[in-house]
């Protein structure tokens, strides 16, 4: 039952989620690849070709070579353009699979980002906070008021958008249930990251939803028993996106790029120059209590070598203080393998040929 594996992030976003995902999907793969993304999102692959993927709608596991199952859960929010785009480049590659949208899936639309705009640049709103408004929340709003969109078919009418090539792609759930069920392995792509949830602690400085393996495991329409395991990413040097977009955590500071010798990283959606702050210990444990990953992927080490060694440092004690927290409420055995250090692997680079698999290198 268990064949699902989970990537999430453990900061603010842009921690490599779409590098670590074409990476297992090339390394693992899996048969069915899930995403749940709102166009706020966007994530990067770069495969050791140097071939760069940059998917706003797909999940980067289409890369897989055993790939069948390409499909966007109920709690996706997309553009059809977007979308279309999307297909198009992937199928223009060669990548060969099916694809689904779930009928609860929602398309975005202009109007959506209008109001979005409107909310953000209200002159009497006097605590503005930064967002992409791409929509986003507009859509999902729209949603929940269960009014203005048109049902044909049990299904959200995509056609409403001028996009009815979409409509062959939209399946009900009991199909959804049926592609689940017959998948061999599975690999589920998260958004954004654990400190944006809405219910995180950083209100109203945060994305509309919740960024945990329970909200995307509901997002994605998979049952709870199918979760296998769960990745967290995050970096040595967390980012914010720009503006106006919320404090970092009381035991970190706001740096600049050139306080450590790197050229200024973009956001893939916005194209702002991101804010970048030192490693907090406190954002951290709250995510991994929170988001209980069985692996980290601990990414951008290339920045500063002896942070890097610090952090990792620090993310397997943590594990290790969980574990035996653990055994004293339970009064079970630890296995040998919960006592594995808890960063499995490590980003150097921007390609996939950059990532180390930390287990392998210790056992060669």
């Amino acid at each position: 039952m268990k064949k699902a594996d989970m990537i999430i992030d453990l900061q603010f976003g842009s921690t490599g989620k779409g590098l670590l995902a074409g990476y297992l999907a090339e390394r693992e793969k899996y048969d069915v690849v899930i995403t749940a993304n709102m166009p706020n999102a966007g994530h990067t692959f770069i495969n050791a070709q140097g071939v760069k993927y940059i998917h706003h709608c797909l999940p980067n596991g289409i890369v897989s070579p055993d790939i069948q199952y390409v499909m966007l859960g109920p709690g996706a929010i997309f553009y059809p353009e977007r979308l279309i785009f999307e297909l198009e480049q992937a199928w223009a590659r060669g990548h060969k699979f099916q694809f689904y949208i779930h009928e609860a899936a929602v398309p975005c639309s202009i109007e959506h980002a209008e109001i979005e705009v409107a909310w953000m640049t209200d002159a009497t709103n006097e605590n503005r906070i930064g967002s992409t408004r791409q929509g986003s929340a507009a859509a999902m709003v729209q949603k929940i008021r269960r009014q203005d969109y048109t049902i044909a078919n049990d299904t959200l009418s995509i056609p409403e958008y001028g996009f009815p090539q979409l409509d062959q792609y939209v399946i009900n759930q009991g199909t959804w249930n049926s592609i689940l069920s017959n998948a061999r392995k599975i690999l589920l792509e998260g958004s954004q990251g654990y400190s944006l949830g809405i219910n995180a602690g950083f209100y109203p400085y945060c994305t509309s939803r919740d960024c945990t393996p329970a909200r995307f495991m509901a997002d994605m329409a998979v049952p709870l028993p199918y979760l296998r395991k769960v990745i967290g990413t995050c970096r040595v040097h967390p980012i914010r996106v720009g503006g106006t977009s919320g404090p970092g955590y009381p035991d970190q500071d706001e740096i600049s790029w050139t306080d450590i010798g790197i050229e200024p990283e973009l956001t893939t959606t916005t194209k702002k120059e991101r804010r970048i702050f030192t490693f907090s210990e406190i954002q951290i444990r709250r995510a991994i209590f929170q988001t209980c990953p069985d692996e980290v992927f601990l990414n951008f080490t290339n920045y500063d070598s002896m942070a890097a060694r610090r952090v990792q440092d620090y993310i397997n004690k943590l594990h290790q203080e969980y574990r035996m927290s653990i055994e004293q409420a339970f009064r079970d055995e630890i296995s040998w393998a919960d006592m594995r250090p808890l960063v499995r692997y490590e980003g150097t680079g921007p390609r996939s040929d950059q990532v180390i698999d930390l287990a392998t290198v210790e056992t060669t």
